[in-house]
C-alpha cells in the first residue's frame, strides 16, 4: 500500500514536471512573423522613361514568396557623382484622375470635372513597388541620349522591408530619354531639333490637281508640321498647296467635323479648324471612336468625294494618328508639297 501511494505521488510530480516543462517551451516560441526572402528583387535594374510624359513602370519586382504586403522605400537619390538629386524627390503638381475618362465627355468642363492637381514626387516609389516619372518632369531632369548608354543619370537604392526582414537594393538606374512632345515624331534626339517635317500614316485615294493621279506617301506628296504657337489648350489644323497658301477647309466636305477630335467649342473658318482640347492628347490609353485601335493614338480623318471621269464618283481621305504630350495651343498642317488635291467634278 505505501508502495503504491508513492508511486502515485511520484506520477502525479510527473506530470507537473512535464507540463511545467512544455509550458516553457511554449513560452519560448516567438509570435508569428512575415516571411522574407532575401532573393527579393527588381528584374530591371535601368529604367529609361520618356520625359514629359506621366509612365508608369509596373511588374518590375520579384517577390520570391515573400508575405505581403512588402514595405518601401526610396532611398539616397542622387547623380551619378553622388551629389544629392533632390530634384527628383521634390514634390510637383500633377494631374490626377478622380474618375475614369470614358471618352464620352461633352465639354471640356466635363473633363477638367473628372481630374485635379495633387502634388507628387517626379520620381515616385508606389507601395506596389512601382515606379512611376510624372509628366512635370520635362524640365527637372536631365536626358540620356536615345539608343546609347548616358553615363550621368541618376541613381538611387530602394529599401524593402516586412516583418521577416530587410533588404536594400542598390543603384538602380534613371537614364530618362529626351522628350519627344508629339508623336509620330522627326525629332533628331541627339540635337533634339525638328527636321522640316514627317509623313502621314495613311494616304488614299486623293486626286491631284493637275496630274490626277493618286497622291502617295512613297512619293512623299503630303507633308506634316507640328507647330506649338500659344500656352493655352487648343489644336488646330490647317491644310497648305504647293505654294504652301491656306487651302479652304471646307474642301474636304465629307469629313465629320464634329467627331474629328475629342474637342470642343469648333471654330471652322476657310483657312482652318479650331478645337478647344484637354492634354495629353490622347488623355488616357483608351479605345473611344476618337483614337485608333487600341487608344494609344488620336485618329484624325479628312475626306471628300467628286464626279470623276466617266461618272464614277471618287472619294478621297487623309488618316492620320498622333499623340501630343505637351500641353499648349498646338497646330498640325497638312502640306500638299507636289499636288494639290482636285475637289471639282469633272464633267
Amino acid at each position: 500500500m505505501k508502495f503504491r501511494t508513492i508511486y502515485i505521488y511520484l506520477a502525479f510530480a510527473a506530470v507537473i514536471i512535464s507540463t511545467a516543462t512544455g509550458c516553457k517551451k511554449w513560452l519560448d516560441i516567438p509570435a508569428d512573423v512575415d516571411y522574407f526572402s532575401e532573393k527579393v528583387d527588381y528584374t530591371t535594374k535601368t529604367f529609361s522613361p520618356v520625359l514629359g510624359r506621366t509612365t508608369v513602370i509596373t511588374n518590375i519586382f520579384n517577390y520570391d514568396n515573400s508575405s505581403l504586403p512588402l514595405t518601401f522605400q526610396l532611398l539616397n537619390v542622387r547623380k551619378a557623382d553622388g551629389t544629392p538629386a533632390d530634384n527628383l524627390t521634390k514634390m510637383q503638381p500633377v494631374w490626377v484622375w478622380s474618375t475614369a475618362y470614358d471618352g464620352k465627355e461633352t465639354s471640356l468642363q466635363q473633363i477638367l470635372d473628372k481630374r485635379k492637381k495633387e502634388d507628387h514626387p517626379l520620381w515616385e516609389l508606389r507601395k506596389s513597388g512601382d515606379l512611376i516619372l510624372w509628366q512635370s518632369a520635362t524640365n527637372a531632369l536631365v536626358p540620356a541620349y536615345q539608343g546609347s548608354t548616358n553615363p550621368g543619370g541618376y541613381l538611387f537604392d530602394v529599401k524593402v522591408s516586412n516583418s521577416g526582414g530587410e533588404k536594400t537594393i542598390k543603384d538602380l538606374l534613371l537614364n530618362p530619354l529626351r522628350e519627344m512632345p508629339y508623336e509620330p515624331t522627326n525629332m533628331d534626339v541627339i540635337s533634339s531639333l525638328p527636321k522640316d517635317s514627317i509623313l502621314p500614316s495613311e494616304l488614299s485615294g486623293m486626286i491631284g490637281q493637275n496630274t490626277r493621279k493618286a497622291l502617295s506617301n512613297d512619293n512623299k506628296d503630303v507633308y506634316i508640321y507640328f507647330k506649338r504657337t500659344g500656352n493655352g489648350n487648343s489644336l488646330t489644323f490647317k491644310f497648305l498647296d504647293k505654294n504652301k497658301n491656306p487651302m479652304n477647309v471646307d474642301a474636304f466636305r465629307d469629313t465629320k467635323w464634329a467627331e474629328l477630335i475629342h474637342g470642343f467649342n469648333m471654330q471652322k473658318t476657310g483657312d482652318y479648324v479650331r478645337y478647344d482640347v484637354a492634354y495629353p492628347i490622347p488623355l488616357v490609353k483608351l479605345p473611344t471612336k476618337y483614337t485608333n485601335g487600341d487608344g494609344s493614338r488620336a485618329m484624325v480623318e479628312f475626306s471628300y468625294s467628286r464626279i470623276g471621269f466617266n461618272g464614277i464618283r471618287e472619294t478621297g481621305k487623309l488618316k492620320f494618328n498622333f499623340s501630343i504630350f505637351r500641353e499648349g495651343d498646338w497646330e498640325i498642317d497638312f502640306h500638299f508639297r507636289n499636288d494639290t488635291p482636285r475637289f471639282q467634278d469633272e464633267y
